[in-house]
């Protein structure tokens, strides 16, 4: 399934998310001592930004499940089976925004959309923070942002071990983009 890419207006631009120069990382606590951390890889995703009206602008964009990375093979396939990520089964992860708005200063925004978990849809808000803006030697246009947000494993039927992982889990992106129109 392909993200909706929305087509730019006059004043909005469309940009296509990175896959590799942008990282997902996660972090949970674990048996109450120490916390995992690890990480999803991105498979697509896009950006329309309208700087007159960032009210205009949305993303969408799709993690390969299959993908979690704690840097322990073990846990990992234990990760992608039915009693976590269920991979096999829901091998994306999804996230559509439905809306953004200016943050608490000029370079950040608080986009909120859609987040999609083995088919369970849960609203999440994410803070985000311009990083920087540049061109390639190639001439392209280049954006960076990192966002942050906490989840609730338990909102998306991850749901085993209760006792000794963590609920929460704490999200960061950093995401490059690339100026298609």
């Amino acid at each position: 399934m392909q993200p909706q890419q929305r087509m730019a207006t006059d004043t909005q631009t469309l940009w296509a998310i990175d896959p590799t120069h942008t990282t997902v990382e996660f972090a949970v606590k674990n048996l109450f001592f120490f916390t995992v951390k690890g990480s999803l890889e991105v498979r697509e995703g896009s950006i329309v930004l309208d700087p007159a009206d960032v009210r205009r602008s949305s993303t969408t964009v799709v993690l390969q499940s299959a993908s979690i990375n704690t840097g322990n093979k073990r846990r990992d396939a234990h990760l992608r089976a039915a009693n976590y990520l269920d991979a096999d089964r829901y091998p994306e992860i999804r996230f559509e925004s439905t809306k953004v708005e200016r943050g608490t200063d000029r370079d950040t925004l608080r986009v909120t959309g859609a987040l999609t978990i083995k088919d369970k849809s849960k609203e999440i808000v994410l803070d985000v923070s311009e990083i920087d803006r540049s061109c390639s030697p190639s001439g392209e246009h280049v954006e960076y942002y990192s966002a942050r947000t906490d989840l609730d494993r338990l909102d998306f039927r991850v749901d085993a071990m209760r006792l000794l992982i963590g609920r929460m889990l704490q999200i960061t992106i950093s995401l490059q983009a690339t100026r298609l129109t």
